[in-house]
């Protein structure tokens, strides 16, 4: 098996209507097959660009849908075990999490060096008091 892939998770052809669906959750995202105007499209939706994920529980089995964030192209895989699409949503959510708030921390660790530098120009009279705190503030969004 690929080192790559967390969880592998198959529909059921005969609870879907359509194909045997697979649902591959890698490091890097999410991985499926999906119909587009009639045509089956394989798909990959990394967890930074995942909204959202939707469970949908019937009598038999699961649906799990993947929602991207662009607002199109949304990953949906059918007929489901309810066990599996549970623990693969929870899977997919704390992926989606973790990827979220490393980003955030990259952001702010770039923030306080993009400061840092320019507090070191300061210090070095390369800019003035006023065009620190001018920029500093464009930096924080203020």
């Amino acid at each position: 098996m690929d080192n790559n892939i967390l969880m592998v998770i198959k529909g059921s052809k005969l609870l879907s209507n359509t194909w045997k669906q697979e649902l591959q959750i890698k490091k890097d995202g999410v991985y499926g097959e999906t119909l587009v105007v009639g045509k089956r499209v394989k798909m990959h939706l990394p967890y930074e660009n995942i909204a959202q994920v939707n469970l949908t529980r019937g009598a038999l089995s699961a649906d799990i849908e993947i929602i991207n964030k662009g607002g199109s192209g949304n990953l949906v895989v059918k007929a489901l075990k309810k066990k599996e699409a549970e623990i693969a949503k929870e899977l997919i959510d704390k992926k989606r999490v973790e990827t979220q708030s490393n980003n955030s921390s990259q952001n702010n660790n770039s923030v306080a060096d993009e400061i840092k530098k320019l507090a070191e120009l300061k210090e070095q009279k390369i800019i003035t008091e006023e065009e620190f705190q001018a920029k500093k503030k464009q930096i924080l969004g203020i």
